[in-house]
């Protein structure tokens, strides 16, 4: 494997780690987080039944679904990039890219509209591993390799 490659495959990987931990906090959460009690201005447990069950469902499912990009994103790194199919050169940053700008656009929704800080600043560094990954994975693509 050649540097570029390399540097590709470590460019994306680190994206894809914080977004698998993601996945798996939310997809495990029994209640939410400090960011949403300060949205709602309730703590969990103030909320009604019907309310708990919806905001459960909803983070469980949306962990659910960042869980699962990152595994398909790990399987593509795994087999079809490392075996030059060109085709997962830019699936991988456009499915990262994608599944990360839903999450902020979410988040800044809350930021702007409530009194809660969500964390989404720290995504961007991850929107641009992704960018220098599929940049590195093109210097390897055109020189053949």
């Amino acid at each position: 494997m050649n540097s570029s490659k390399t540097a590709a495959m470590i460019c994306h990987s680190l994206a894809i780690f914080p977004m698998l931990v993601g996945g798996l906090i939310y997809t495990l959460s029994n209640s939410y987080m400090s960011y949403h009690a300060q949205a709602t201005s309730q703590t969990w447990q103030q909320l009604a039944p019907g309310v708990q069950v919806l905001f459960q469902a909803m983070l469980n499912g949306a962990g659910s679904l960042m869980l699962l990009t990152s595994l398909i994103m790990i399987l593509l790194l795994a087999i079809p990039f490392r075996k030059n199919e060109r085709w997962s050169i830019l699936a991988i940053p456009v499915i990262g890219i994608s599944a990360l700008l839903i999450t902020i656009r979410a988040a800044i929704l809350v930021d702007f509209n409530t009194s809660a800080n969500p964390p989404w600043l720290w995504l961007l560094p991850l929107i641009a591993l992704f960018v220098i990954g599929l940049i590195l994975s093109f210097k390897r693509a055109d020189k053949g390799e």
